[in-house]
């Protein structure tokens, strides 16, 4: 049976997210929040088996609907969201029959939040009779900062900005921003979104407005997400931005999501290629065929193949440095050579042919710590495993003190190795602000090798401007 592990980033970011919040008061991190559905899970033996636990890579957040309960909720940040979508034709909002305004938002949200989560003040959409809805968002802005001051302690109240045109928009976001809002979204683009020079534009005019008068206001974009948005987004200070296109694409018949490069490529379900990520290697192991449609099992692989592709097209957008490790393990020559060479199992011949297309790259040595590729060593007989642990957490400390005096916390790690090379190592790197990475977790070595030959043969079609 195919073994599961809840991710080491999630545990330690939600410790490291708790210490920031003592220490200077709640944040909001910038960066992609992934839409979560009711029941995002898999289900094997009892347990579910959420989807942030079948990918490689995670989002900055998660944005959960007031309209919904999930009924499996992630470590981290999370975006509680007022639902304004889901009554968006009725004359009055309401949600499971009880009118949708700051009081009883408030109620839902001490409820389902923690300190530290994001909390949207009640809103509509301007639809159907378009003056009531704009005094409604307005009157509920101004209780709803109120109530969250006295109710939500430790939460970020936020307001969505909304209007017809960019100056009932700029005019807007001046009135929440003077009623105390430091926290603004920006709504209602969704519709406008395939004119992109446009959408920037208002997008870019409200913020820039705002920064001129406090440069720390925090900025969210509601429901657009496609990679040439996100590449702007990503490289803006205090923007965070949500979506749902790994949901949609997985109930569409067209709807399999590969990274490529800057692009989302798409294919027809039933014509995807072999895929080696997380998620498809779990369906292997578990029997699940994702090209069925009909299935909720193979949905939700689909579900979290998708996000996976979508937030490895934003990593690559990002382009954070990295450094890559190599576990030095497994059959070495008999003689004295450049390190990279010493290593000669098909594993690290993989794993170094993978290292070497991302950039820089180390490789880690029980007897030597951290190596250069390039360091002239000796062939040696020493494993994890032959370290008590007195030794092995000695040897963790050594690794992570000079990984600490040769980068900088901008600097992403990488492990390509095992559980030993890593488990102790990762918690000092992330109490010192590093983030790291582990893309392999959970896969035996056959898998891992064929992980790495398929990231560096990832197929070429037209991109998809989701």
């Amino acid at each position: 049976m195919y073994k599961l592990c809840t991710s080491n980033f999630l545990y330690h970011h939600s410790q490291i997210l708790a210490l920031l919040i003592k220490a200077v008061g709640v944040i909001m991190k910038s960066g992609f929040y992934a839409v979560i559905g009711k029941t995002d899970y898999l289900k094997s033996n009892d347990r579910k088996i959420p989807i942030w636990e079948l990918t490689e890579y995670q989002p900055a957040g998660w944005l959960v609907s007031l309209n919904i309960k999930p009924e499996v909720i992630p470590d981290g940040a999370i975006i509680h969201d007022c639902g304004a979508y889901s009554y968006r034709e009725q004359d009055y909002p309401t949600i499971n029959g009880k009118y949708v305004d700051a009081e009883w938002a408030a109620n839902r949200y001490l409820e389902r939040s923690r300190e530290g989560d994001t909390v949207v003040c009640p809103d509509s959409l301007l639809l159907g009779n378009i003056n009531w809805r704009r005094q409604y968002n307005l009157e509920q802005a101004q209780a709803f900062i109120k109530i969250a001051k006295d109710k939500l302690t430790g939460r970020i109240p936020l307001a969505v900005i909304h209007g017809l045109s960019l100056e009932e928009k700029v005019e807007y976001a001046l009135k929440l921003y003077q009623l105390g809002y430091k926290y603004l979204g920006i709504g209602g683009l969704v519709q406008q979104a395939s004119d992109y020079s446009s959408t920037l534009y208002t997008i870019k005019t409200i913020i820039g407005t705002i920064r001129a008068l406090d440069k720390n206001v925090h900025f969210h974009i509601f429901g657009i997400c496609a990679p040439k948005y996100a590449k702007v987004f990503l490289n803006m200070k205090s923007v965070s931005f949500d979506g749902s296109t790994h949901a949609r694409e997985t109930f569409s018949s067209n709807g399999m999501l590969f990274h490529s490069e800057d692009n989302l490529i798409r294919y027809p379900v039933y014509l995807s290629p072999k895929c080696s990520c997380r998620a498809c290697a779990v369906a292997r192991n578990y029997q699940i065929n994702p090209q069925e449609l009909n299935n909720r099992q193979a949905s939700i692989i689909r579900l979290a193949h998708n996000l996976n592709s979508l937030l490895a097209t934003y990593h690559h957008l990002a382009k954070p440095k990295s450094l890559h490790l190599v576990a030095g393990c497994g059959k070495q020559t008999n003689q004295t050579a450049a390190a990279k060479d010493v290593y000669c199992s098909q594993h690290f011949q993989a794993c170094q042919n993978y290292a070497q297309a991302q950039g820089e790259w180390n490789i880690l040595s029980p007897l030597h710590q951290v190596l250069s590729p390039y360091q002239i060593i000796s062939p040696y007989n020493k494993s994890p495993r032959s370290l008590s642990s007195k030794e092995r957490m000695k040897w963790a400390q050594s690794v992570a003190r000079k990984l600490i005096e040769t980068t900088n916390p901008d600097v992403e790690i990488v492990f390509l190795t095992g559980n030993l090379y890593r488990q102790q190592v990762i918690p000092i790197l992330q109490a010192h602000g590093y983030t790291t990475r582990a893309p392999m977790e959970g896969l035996g070595i056959g898998q891992q090798i064929k992980w790495l030959i398929s990231q560096l043969s990832i197929p070429k079609q037209l991109s998809l401007g989701v």
